[in-house]
């Protein structure tokens, strides 16, 4: 017998691939590898996550929303994000995004549904670096790049660097990449000199940026998940 909760909800769902003939039984058996208790648990972390971020809405209001389809949709592609999060942080961004479609008409779950979508595409790095760059107080940045260090701090890269410093600062900057195609980030240039040529990227052959700044997406991002960017 099923020993708690969990153990029931995996048992459900095997005994019901379990009556397709065919596939259901070979399906069962990959749902018991994808989908262990570890990954249940996760989904337990982010209701509790949510249910803390419902305390002060009207009780009746809350049920009528679990009622309505978007919301539904919204709720499920944040169970199968959870289900793959490896940091409590990111249950936390996923339950910020869910937890504003609890109060939100149905243009905003379209909204919603897009943010949650983008946050999928980032891994965990990529969104300390989104939200280290809408921290704009010198002070408040520094702490947070002090804080995720390992991460954030730049990664230089010199003649002289071995292959794993190499490897490290391209890593790095494939982050950022990632956030300027995404449209989350956009390179900031400096204006040249009179008489001087603009510096350019001896690896892209491009303009060399000498930072990047959030654009409105990125900002509308960090405020659903509740990292609201400074102005």
């Amino acid at each position: 017998m099923p020993a708690n909760r969990t153990d029931w909800a995996l048992a459900i769902s095997k005994g019901t691939l379990g009556g397709i003939p065919f596939v259901g039984p070979l399906a069962a058996e990959v749902i018991g590898v994808l989908i262990p208790n570890q990954r249940l648990d996760r989904l337990e972390r982010l209701l509790q996550k949510l249910e803390a971020q419902v305390g002060d809405l009207d009780k009746g209001a809350v049920q009528r929303r679990f009622q309505v389809p978007a919301f539904v949709d919204l709720l499920e592609d944040g169970f199968v994000q959870a289900a793959r999060a490896l940091s409590d942080e990111r249950l936390g961004y996923i339950a910020a995004l869910v937890a504003n479609g609890l109060s939100s008409d149905e243009v905003e779950y379209l909204h919603l549904k897009m943010m949650l979508s983008i946050l999928g595409n980032l891994n965990d790095a990529e969104v300390l670096f989104l939200v280290m760059h809408g921290r704009l107080s010198s002070n408040e940045q520094a702490a947070f790049m002090e804080k995720h260090r390992d991460v954030l701090y730049p990664k230089l890269v010199t003649m002289g660097s071995s292959d794993e410093e190499q490897e490290a600062g391209l890593v790095q900057d494939s982050f950022k990449s990632h956030l300027v195609q995404l449209g989350l980030l956009r390179p900031a240039f400096k204006s040249p000199r009179r008489g001087e040529l603009p510096e350019f990227d001896d690896k892209t052959g491009m303009m060399k940026a000498s930072g990047y700044k959030l654009t409105p997406l990125g900002r509308m991002l960090l405020k659903y998940i509740d990292q609201p960017a400074d102005w």
